[in-house]
């Protein structure tokens, strides 16, 4: 027997009818709702007796999560915002159902109860402000054994993730500043973190293959940067039943496109770019985010993108990874795959249990590409302290994640217990990949400096990517920081015959810095 809501309505709508609500609904007043009708408590508006609709992310009896519709209102320049209030449960029966699909890849395994746990977030100085860029990936670890993402576990180079700063600005002279929070439920283990700058012509746009998540399917792809120019949309773009989705992927609006009822089918889109000049050096970037929590599939399939003939035939050309948490790129190299008289491209999200991924924009580029020079900075300072808990609205199937870099008291019921990093410089954890780890709980923030660099050279484009190793401790089966994860465990909790490195170095290392101890109630 399960547990159900009963006086909580939980929006299960389609999402483009949700869209549709938030159109008609969405706003009152004078002024302006933000452009995808995300507001946070407490943040900054404009306007008089403004009133906007906002979705909202509530956890159901069952640890599931689903999004309501609710209201903030503007009031003396901030946003207050109504509480949706707490779902009543009672016994009730629960059932999911399972997918696949033609040329997927598919695990069946045992679902795991979501734990709702994320990511560390970025906040990057944008020349004025820290302003919220995206969360970390990296692997996962306190889920049951069965789960198919403890694949990824002894992958070399799988916990090593990536992440564009959209708009971090560093200055030549004095570098810049990033924080890293932890603000939900979870133990973040941090080893490692450098960031890349990497120059390019004017008129280019650069990303990296890093967004791409591979690791639950058995292997790591290289990193490697691309190069794009002129990018186009698709001039159709069909949902599998039919239903033209070209405008939702048309722009990078925060307006995904449709994904079907309840993540336990698979979607897909048709997408017609017109003739492809150069099929040998084509890509697709592919923009969104992923959700949690809320979903019930319980067979994994791995996302894939078919290609069409002239004969009206679809055949499988490419496997690939979606991305972990909030908004990334994700980097489809179809160059070599693509038969000579490809029409259309169709993309099949996959399945995957407790996750959904939405998407915001697909593009295609077959531009020529260019060289790129690249700098790795290694960080000057590195701080851990106390923060507090920052402003979050999490990803839904409407809107990507929103954050602010300010302080709210934390949430006792996301903290983890036992030995943390000390507070104060943790430089010396974070510039070696070693396994000697700067522990962070809730409310915690890790203070990055990184130094300056000389500018671009006139006509080249700079754009900075963010390279970290770090691990995740969800909840569902302990909050405690012990065991330590390593590189090279083969499962977590790890079984007898391997442990976490005793060397003098290690037992050094926790014996100097892992001192911040919290017992558990």
């Amino acid at each position: 027997m399960g547990r159900a809501d009963t006086t909580t309505e939980y929006l299960r709508n389609s999402p483009w009818l949700t869209a549709l609500l938030l159109a008609i609904n969405g706003c009152s007043g004078n002024g302006s709702c933000p452009p995808h009708g995300l507001m946070l408590n407490g943040a900054a508006c404009h306007g008089d007796d403004l009133q906007c609709a906002r979705e909202v992310t509530l956890t159901g009896c069952d640890g599931t999560e689903s999004v309501i519709v609710s209201s903030c209102s503007c009031n003396s320049g901030k946003w207050e915002c109504s509480d949706p209030g707490t779902p009543t449960c009672t016994d009730a029966g629960t059932s999911s159902a399972a997918a696949g699909g033609a040329g997927s890849t598919t695990t069946t395994k045992t679902p795991p109860r979501p734990s709702g746990s994320s990511c560390p977030f970025v906040f990057a100085w944008n020349g004025s402000s820290f302003e919220y860029e995206t969360d970390l990936a990296g692997i996962t670890i306190g889920l049951p054994p069965g789960v198919t993402a403890n694949a990824a576990i002894a992958l070399p180079g799988g916990s090593i993730s990536y992440a564009r700063l959209n708009h971090a600005q560093l200055d030549p002279n004095s570098g810049i500043e990033i924080h890293l929070r932890e603000t939900v439920r979870e133990i973040s283990y941090l080893d490692w973190i450098q960031l890349f700058v990497v120059d390019g012509p004017a008129g280019y746009e650069i990303y990296d293959s890093g967004a791409e998540s591979t690791n639950e399917w058995g292997y790591v792809n290289p990193h490697k940067f691309y190069t794009t120019r002129g990018a186009r949309t698709a001039r159709v773009a069909l949902m599998q039943d039919g239903l033209d989705v070209t405008s939702h992927l048309a722009s990078s609006d925060n307006i995904p496109a449709p994904m079907g009822e309840e993540g336990t089918s698979l979607v897909s889109y048709a997408l017609d770019f017109g003739a492809i000049d150069h099929p040998e050096r084509a890509k697709l970037l592919i923009e969104g985010w992923s959700i949690y929590g809320w979903l019930a599939a319980d067979v994994d399939v791995q996302p894939y993108v078919e290609a069409e003939d002239a004969q009206g035939n679809w055949t499988l050309v490419k496997k690939f990874g979606a991305p972990y948490g909030d908004f990334k790129t994700v980097v489809v190299d179809l160059a070599g795959a693509l038969p000579a008289d490809v029409r259309k491209l169709r993309v099949n999200l996959g399945l995957e249990y407790g996750a959904r991924w939405a998407i915001d924009r697909i593009r295609l580029d077959d531009s020529v590409s260019v060289p790129v020079t690249s700098a790795v900075l290694e960080p000057v300072v590195a701080s851990l302290s106390h923060r507090g808990r920052a402003t979050l609205q999490r990803c839904t199937y409407l809107s990507r994640a929103e954050a602010l870099d300010d302080e709210n008291p934390d949430d006792p019921e996301q903290y983890g217990y036992g030995n943390f990093t000390r507070y104060g410089d943790v430089l010396d954890l974070v510039t070696a990949l070693d396994d000697r780890l700067a522990i962070i709980r809730h409310g915690d923030q890790v203070r990055l400096q990184f130094p300056g660099l000389s500018a671009p050279e006139t006509g080249s484009v700079r754009t900075l990517f963010l390279q970290t190793d770090v691990t995740m401790k969800s909840f569902i089966m302990g909050n405690l920081v012990e065991p330590l994860p390593f590189h090279g465990m083969s499962s977590y909790p790890y079984p007898a015959g391997e442990s976490y490195p005793s060397d003098a170095a290690h037992q050094e290392y926790q014996e100097q810095y892992n001192t911040r101890y919290y017992d558990a109630p």
